[in-house]
């Protein structure tokens, strides 16, 4: 057993880490601010644990919410430890880590080891119902009786999630909210399971709901050992069922447990800071904590006044490339993120980027995942792996054109219901003749699918059957294959025409993805962020604007939690390195004439606290930007040397609709 050097370890920790990290206690609560070094204190305890306590890496569990953190984690660990062992870890999402514990033991409680996960299309039916109700761990609850009418429609709704249930069982599939349940229901009957693990570490507790309190719960039952990090205040999933109020749970449920705070924050500037405590604060209710700035005061937040939405995303560009100008490019497209609170105030902000040329990338829009393209070469692959997924096969089966109609697989599908069977076992019992027709297939159609379809999928499940025994393709070549097999890229271009080469990009970039998972095999799985940037891949931003603060948008118009609202603001805001932007437009649009009120959230504070206009980006404040983002900032001389002519140095483009005086404003411009 390696023994870790703690002076190594500990040198890049400060106070709070090293205790949170170092702990002997059984249970720790580590209450981490943004900024705060969640992740490496996280990792760091990790390694303690393995190196130090002698854990071996096998027996410790680590439960996250995002693959990315998943990944992010694992690389550190691995980095530190070394020689591979961070392989061993069970380190995953909560649904990652609960499918390979269904896997490998799941055949206890009469699963088939096979199984797959429902695709978010197969489950739109009453599912955000479903979802809460199985996030709560009450699907078995019976339908209240009342005078009202309810006791019917709760009874509607048991029936409707009676027959999903019998449909996911049918194909044997189980959706992601199943994954954790039937997850529950194993260790549970079956806590030998997990009688190995030694340790149980959680990531963003704040964002568990019910059933991932009882997994957690669960995983630890042999020895109680659990660290939760997380941070009360960026509590923002309510909408997924993640319950704030778990955190009390853990500290009733496990007396004793060490409550550490990481005051710490080595992100946000002090002003930024600042003015996000009091945003916050604003809550009486909720667990009492400081952050500590690290960095220096640097500029005042924006809080900027337009007269339309129009004028807010022009007024946007204007300060992303004044920003880039002023700095000497320092700051870059990719250092920006715009943090919408939903998508439809994304129109304005994306024509004023497209017409000005700035390159950005979408993030929690039409997801990759969704797009049409992609969507049919996953479900082709999921036929492969498990033939009997009615779902995926019925919205493939005519892609491309083999001269079945919807009609018709609608009557199949039905077919195959009654008849207790997969749609997939009756096509085949079809084309072998063993089958008595009661929906009629044309015997063209029957021969593209015998030829095209069910021979071409035999083929390639005995290429992965091969694959999994070391031989044949792998992965990528599968895909491959696939598409050759399908000729994916004529029938994109036969379908689309001139759009076929985006969607034929996009599925290349898939067979990408699936060549570096191929490298670096770990669960994937869904995340969920919202903005605009290049990058798109970061949680925090050394320039950030956040459109839109009104009351409507900011709490928005249909919730019904101001709290969690005003902790959405509140993580917008403090993912802002160095420089952050407010804005709120007085009127939604050109004709409208009722004014917009500023969010609550904002209108009370101090108006010390904001600029009302951008910074005007002296030589004094740009240094103080270099130094929160470690960068070298160039000569004054270089950057006004650089710049294009006529660019304006100042935030006077567009005036303020709520000063008394609309005229007379004197723009300054740079003539270098």
């Amino acid at each position: 057993m390696a023994v870790v050097n703690n002076a190594s370890l500990f040198s890049t920790l400060n106070k709070a880490q090293t205790q949170a990290v170092s702990s002997n206690a059984s249970t720790v609560a580590i209450l981490a601010g943004p900024g705060s070094g969640k992740t490496h204190t996280l990792t760091s305890r990790v390694v303690w644990l393995v190196d130090h306590v002698g854990y071996q890496p096998c027996d410790v569990l680590v439960a996250t919410f995002t693959v990315k953190a998943a990944r992010e984690m694992r690389e550190r660990i691995g980095k530190a430890l070394g020689g591979g062992r961070e392989k061993k870890i069970v380190l995953g999402t909560f649904h990652s880590i609960a499918r390979r514990y269904l896997a490998t033991y799941g055949q206890r409680i009469g699963l088939d080891p096979k199984f797959g996960i429902a695709d978010d299309s197969d489950s739109r039916a009453a599912k955000a119902w479903i979802s809460k109700k199985k996030a709560r761990g009450t699907v078995d609850d019976a339908p209240t009786n009342s005078k009202t009418g309810k006791d019917v429609e709760s009874k509607a709704f048991m029936t409707c999630f009676a027959e999903y249930q019998q449909h996911l069982e049918r194909a044997n599939l189980l959706d992601y909210d199943d994954l954790l349940l039937r997850c529950v229901e194993l260790l549970r009957r079956y806590p030998s399971c997990v009688s190995n693990i030694q340790s149980v570490l959680i990531d963003e507790y704040q964002d568990t709901n019910g059933v991932q309190y009882e997994l957690m719960r669960l995983f630890a039952q042999e020895r109680r050992r659990i660290t939760i990090v997380g941070d009360p205040d960026q509590s923002i999933y309510g909408w997924r069922s993640a319950e704030i109020r778990n955190l009390f749970r853990f500290l009733r449920d496990y007396h004793g447990t060490e409550e550490i705070s990481l005051e710490e924050n080595y992100r946000s500037s002090s002003s930024i800071l600042d003015v996000s405590l009091r945003v916050i604060q604003q809550d009486k209710d909720r667990y009492e904590k400081v952050l500590l700035p690290v960095h220096n005061k640097g500029t005042r937040p924006v809080l900027r006044r337009l007269k339309n939405q129009m004028d807010e995303a022009d007024w946007i560009v204007s300060e992303i490339k004044r920003a880039k100008a002023m700095s000497g490019g320092i700051i870059k497209e990719d250092d920006v993120a715009i943090l919408l609170r939903s998508a439809i105030l994304s129109r304005h902000v994306e024509s004023a980027l497209g017409k000005n040329g700035i390159p950005y990338k979408m993030i929690g829009g039409f997801k990759f995942y969704e797009r049409t393209e992609v969507k049919v070469v996953l479900d082709y692959l999921r036929i492969i792996h498990q033939p009997d997924n009615n779902d995926a096969l019925a919205r493939i089966i005519n892609v491309p054109k083999r001269g079945i109609g919807d009609a018709t697989v609608k009557s199949l599908l039905e077919e195959a219901e009654r008849g207790s069977t997969s749609l997939w076992k009756l096509l085949v019992k079809h084309c072998r003749g063993d089958r008595n027709a009661k929906t009629t297939i044309r015997k063209q159609t029957e021969q593209k699918i015998s030829g095209e379809l069910l021979k071409m999928i035999n083929n390639l499940r005995t290429k992965w059957v091969e694959a999994d025994q070391g031989k044949g393709f792998d992965l990528v070549e599968l895909i491959e294959q696939l598409l050759k097999d399908l000729g994916f890229e004529k029938h994109l271009e036969d379908t689309y025409g001139d759009e076929y080469e985006s969607r034929w990009s996009n599925v290349q970039e898939f067979v990408a993805l699936a060549a570096e998972f191929m490298k670096d095999p770990k669960p994937y799985g869904r995340g969920r962020s919202a903005g605009y940037c290049r990058r798109g891949t970061g949680l925090e931003w050394p320039m950030v604007f956040i459109p839109a603060v009104y009351k409507g948008s900011i709490p928005h118009i249909r919730s019904d939690d101001d709290a969690e609202e005003r902790r959405l603001l509140y993580v917008a805001m403090t993912r802002a390195q160095a420089l952050l932007y407010l804005s709120c437009p007085l009127y939604g649009s050109h004709t409208s004439n009722d004014a917009l009120q500023l969010s609550p959230f904002v209108e009370d504070l101090s108006a010390t606290q904001f600029l009302k206009r951008g910074p005007s980006f002296e030589r004094p404040i740009m240094q103080e930007v270099a130094r929160i983002l470690r960068r070298e900032l160039p000569p004054e001389d270089a950057i006004y040397k650089g710049m294009a002519y006529m660019t304006p140095i100042e935030d006077n483009l567009f005036p303020d609709p709520t000063e008394a005086k609309e005229t007379g404003e004197v723009i300054s411009w740079s003539l270098f």
